[in-house]
């Protein structure tokens, strides 16, 4: 691995949207549940700092003393961007314009059950496809999630019969560069960039009730999940 650090950008406002608003609040895995994805990214080494965009003294007041840890309030997003847990485009320029590095990682903060283990491996991708020169193929890295599915129209008659993946991108992990962010006018994922699947439980969000619910649920049935917490 080349010698370089990250930082991670993680924008977790007070009120988050219009459905859930209080979510970043609602405790799960022992803790609350921004604190859940801080706690993850303060125990991989290749993060240097970790940067909050928030509004919320409480954070502020959380991490008040830590060494790892930065909170800023420098963006107000808007509604709709609040729905896509603020890893706009918009949102990550203003953050870098308070922010030292090359290297970023940017990530929601409403994902309790992704693993430590998938960050770290998606770092280690874009170390290897990114920043390596001797394997460099790619600009910048993402994370997806694979859909299988037969598709119809609006009569219900077939538009694909065979069942295709369809890539989606969840918005929950990308990594990238300053050089490429401003090259590309803005924006996260370049035009060269390595898409990274990860498994549907990672992909569950706390984007409404419901969800809060059915993960309280499985955090409390982990032992029924082995291949995502362990034995």
């Amino acid at each position: 691995m080349d010698n370089f650090s990250l930082t991670a950008l993680i924008s977790i406002p007070e009120e988050a949207g219009y459905f859930f608003p209080d979510r970043h609040f609602q405790r799960i895995s022992r803790g609350f549940l921004y604190s859940v994805m801080i706690d993850k990214l303060e125990g991989i080494s290749r993060i240097g700092k970790i940067v909050i965009n928030t509004d919320s003294d409480r954070i502020r007041s959380s991490y008040s003393r830590s060494d790892k840890v930065k909170v800023i309030n420098v963006y107000k997003a808007e509604p709709q961007e609040i729905e896509l847990e603020l890893t706009s485009d918009r949102a990550t320029a203003a953050i870098l314009e308070h922010v030292e590095g090359e290297h970023f990682l940017q990530l929601g903060p409403i994902f309790p059950f992704l693993k430590q283990e998938t960050i770290g491996n998606v770092i280690e991708t874009y170390d290897k496809y990114v920043v390596n020169p001797e394997d460099r193929a790619n600009d910048s890295v993402f994370t997806i999630k694979t859909l299988n599915r037969r598709y119809y129209d609006s009569d219900k008659d077939f538009i694909r019969e065979d069942r295709p993946n369809t890539f989606v991108e969840d918005g929950i992990l990308h990594v990238f560069n300053r050089k490429t962010f401003l090259a590309g006018g803005n924006r996260k994922v370049g035009k060269n960039p390595f898409s990274y699947g990860i498994d549907d439980i990672e992909n569950l969000a706390i984007d409404s009730e419901e969800n809060y619910q059915l993960a309280v649920l499985v955090d409390e049935n982990r032992r029924r999940f082995p291949r995502v917490f362990g034995r």
